[in-house]
């Protein structure tokens, strides 16, 4: 029988890499604080994304494939056979992460900063006071969130939690070999432009024309851009973006015509490994601009900004039209308030709790 104790998830994640990774570092960050093994009860691979079989792709390499977890983590199936005397079902409320904040002493905060912090969201998730074998969040469906935006906590915690995420690397082939294609650049620049759903959402969809506009600003026109994207097939969106642009990379199809000898060297070389292969590359890059409401932005932001934090973050276009204001490719602070979140004060709707995945936050890095 072991002595250890367990936080204990029994649902898979879902979704693309760095939604299953943000799921990840949600779970590795209150492992962590519970000082506790984390028990998950997956290793799937990522999902397949629409536009996946434009190159004859497919996704195999789950996330612990690629990344490095620095905390003792284990399987459902490990955990049972290993065994263990007590169980508490967390009394955690919500299904998702995005729905509730994590305080362990809400006391230790004053009304306005818990207030200022949690925003619309009416749950709060602690540990509770007693030291059973396994802790089970039964009801948490998901752990979706970035974490900047999941943990109040004392500055001790904080940094605590910052550096346990920050040592989530990829593990070093991919690592290695995208910072050796990013040499092959120089000085470049680098956008990513979601195409897919996005084409279709609520919010205001970018023109090239906007996105030119943009990022002429910032980036010259005589130095590389890499573009990031999920559908480089579409000749004539991106045409005003590479007649702007005559030094223009899609960087996909880079590294599957110009890499594939690298590729081939790794132990996956699935649509997954591509992915996570452009977007360290990005991270290289002078200027990044990338995509509200995704994820894969919000990463190569968050590299970045733990890098530098004092490093922009950055976007091609503006979602809300003039609900918001976006100049020099960033956001524009409306009011004062105690967390960007607050200063921002991006027009969304309370129930879609978007503040939880639509950008990096500047918190994770300071």
């Amino acid at each position: 029988m072991s002595t250890d104790k367990y936080l204990v998830y029994p649902f898979p994640a879902r979704g693309g890499l760095i939604n299953l990774l943000m799921e990840l570092e949600i779970r590795v960050g209150l492992a962590h604080l519970a000082n506790r093994t984390l028990v998950s009860a997956n290793k799937l691979p990522c999902w397949p994304q629409p536009d996946d079989h434009i190159y004859k792709r497919y996704r195999s390499a789950a996330v612990l494939d690629l990344f490095d977890i620095p905390i003792k983590h284990v399987s459902l199936t490990k955990l049972y056979k290993t065994g263990f005397d007590t169980l508490y079902e967390l009394d955690w409320q919500g299904d998702c992460a995005s729905e509730a904040y994590f305080c362990q002493d809400i006391a230790k905060f004053e009304p306005d900063v818990v207030d200022a912090f949690r925003e619309q969201r009416q749950h709060r998730w602690s540990f509770p006071d007693n030291d059973a074998d396994a802790w089970v969040a039964m009801k948490q469906q998901r752990t979706f969130c970035n974490y900047a935006y999941f943990f109040l906590a004392p500055e001790a915690d904080r940094k605590k939690v910052r550096t346990i995420i920050s040592r989530m690397q990829p593990k070093s082939p991919y690592l290695n070999l995208a910072k050796s294609i990013a040499k092959r650049f120089g000085r470049f620049n680098a956008i990513h432009v979601r195409r897919g759903d996005f084409k279709d959402w609520w919010v205001v969809k970018p023109t090239p024309q906007e996105i030119v506009k943009n990022i002429e600003q910032i980036m010259p026109s005589d130095e590389p851009l890499l573009i990031l994207t999920d559908n480089s097939q579409e000749d004539e969106f991106f045409y005003p973006i590479l007649r702007q642009y005559p030094n223009a990379i899609f960087l996909d199809d880079y590294l599957l015509t110009e890499c594939q000898k690298e590729l081939n060297d790794l132990p996956h070389q699935d649509a997954t490994v591509v992915a996570l292969l452009s977007l360290l590359i990005a991270v290289d890059s002078v200027n990044f601009a990338g995509s509200a409401f995704s994820t894969f932005s919000s990463y190569i932001h968050r590299r970045r900004s733990l890098r530098d934090n004092k490093a922009p973050i950055m976007f091609v276009s503006n979602p809300f039209g003039d609900a918001a204001t976006l100049i020099n490719c960033e956001f524009q602070p409306k009011t004062e308030g105690h967390f960007t979140w607050n200063q921002l004060a991006l027009p969304h709707t309370a129930e879609s709790r978007a503040n939880a995945w639509f950008r990096e936050w500047p918190e994770a890095s300071r």
